[in-house]
């Protein structure tokens, strides 16, 4: 029996010392196993590798099965994907982006891209990205420019660019493409639509008085005169109420068409509403008299040209013009020459119709 006394140990008396058998440990002082424990611990281990290799097996498959969701979404996308290599070739392209850039995907990958764009644009494509290499994981600004469409016509785009760069691996560039030339056309009539009438396709009112300014600005630098014309058909109305909207609006397109051909370059015709146009004849003469007797000649030409009849679908059409005139100068007020202009023709009208009458501030 062993016992414990003052820090020390004693063995009492007819006690003999129990020694584990060295044999039954093994080196790194765990137990020996036998036979049938030893094929338990197998069949544990076991257990636990096939368990590994089922969540293993089922790791790798959803990670195919979101590869290939990736890959179909890629592939199918409505909007064109393009990524580039470092030296500005294409490595990847979806079904959208090789149907508008070239027809094939062997006409696409390995090509450079910059053989896609407009000329006109390729240097500036280059500065956009070569700023967007020093700044991976970061998206650029988005940019516009004209590509080919398989290899033919030129059609806008709007690309956003996003450098990627993985440990290990060299940058790339992924470029997501959207085709804006329905959305550009559609901007240009809508603002075709702000500044010009529908009818005739002149300017109409709000892009008259822009011109009207920037005609007074010249005239202040040249200090030569201009004269603003203020035009009303005579008796549309009747003829309207007599032959149709129809018959007006083509005398209406057809005024408009003689009046555009007639023009001097440099001036402006509008139309602002109804049988009313006007005119806007710049840089006539450094003095007034001699750009009076200018818009004089000028009116009577057009008395001459809208008096031609014409018969759109059998039916024969034909009116006069009467014409108020407003000169200006370098001190004229651009807010008073329309409205003057319109006292000028109530003049002509009062004096008859198919007449020319210039406004005078004594009136």
């Amino acid at each position: 029996m062993l016992k414990i006394s003052n820090h020390k140990a004693h063995v009492s008396a007819g006690a003999e010392p129990q020694v584990r058998p060295n044999n039954l440990l093994r080196k790194d002082a765990r137990p020996h196993l036998d036979d049938n424990s030893l094929l338990h611990e197998l069949q544990v281990h076991q257990m636990e590798l096939e368990m590994q290799n089922e969540m293993l097996l089922k790791a790798q498959a959803e990670l195919e099965e979101t590869s290939d969701r990736y890959t179909d979404l890629f592939d199918f996308a409505p909007i064109s994907y393009i990524t580039l290599s470092e030296d500005g070739r294409i490595s990847e392209a979806n079904l959208a982006a090789t149907a508008q850039l070239a027809g094939e995907r062997d006409s696409l990958i390995g090509h450079y891209f910059a053989e896609f764009l407009d000329p006109d644009d390729h240097e500036r494509w280059m500065r956009h990205v070569n700023a967007g290499w020093q700044r991976p994981g970061t998206r650029l600004p988005e940019f516009e420019l004209l590509l080919r469409e398989n290899g033919q016509a030129l059609f806008s785009a709007e690309l956003h660019c996003m450098v990627t760069a993985r440990p290990g691996a060299s940058a790339s560039l992924r470029i997501a493409l959207f085709d804006t030339t329905e959305r550009r056309a559609v901007a240009a009539e809508m603002e075709r639509l702000a500044y010009f009438d529908s009818l005739t396709q002149l300017p109409n009112r709000r892009l008259f008085q822009d011109r009207l300014e920037q005609a007074v600005t010249a005239s202040k630098r040249s200090g030569r005169y201009g004269a603003v014309l203020f035009l009303d058909l005579d008796g549309f109305k009747i003829l309207n109420d007599t032959h149709g909207h129809d018959a007006g609006d083509h005398l209406l397109i057809e005024i408009a068409h003689r009046l555009r051909t007639n023009l001097r370059e440099g001036d402006t015709v509008a139309r602002i509403g109804g049988d009313e146009f006007v005119m806007i004849l710049e840089r006539l003469d450094l003095s007034e008299a001699g750009a009076a007797q200018f818009a004089q000649e000028v009116g009577e030409k057009l008395k001459r040209i809208i008096s031609i009849s014409f018969d759109p679908e059998g039916i024969e059409l034909q009116c006069t013009v009467s014409i108020g005139v407003r000169l200006f100068g370098p001190t004229a007020q651009v807010d008073d020459l329309l409205k003057q202009a319109d006292q000028a023709l109530y003049q002509a009208k009062r004096a008859g119709r198919n007449q020319i009458s210039f406004f005078n501030s004594t009136d």
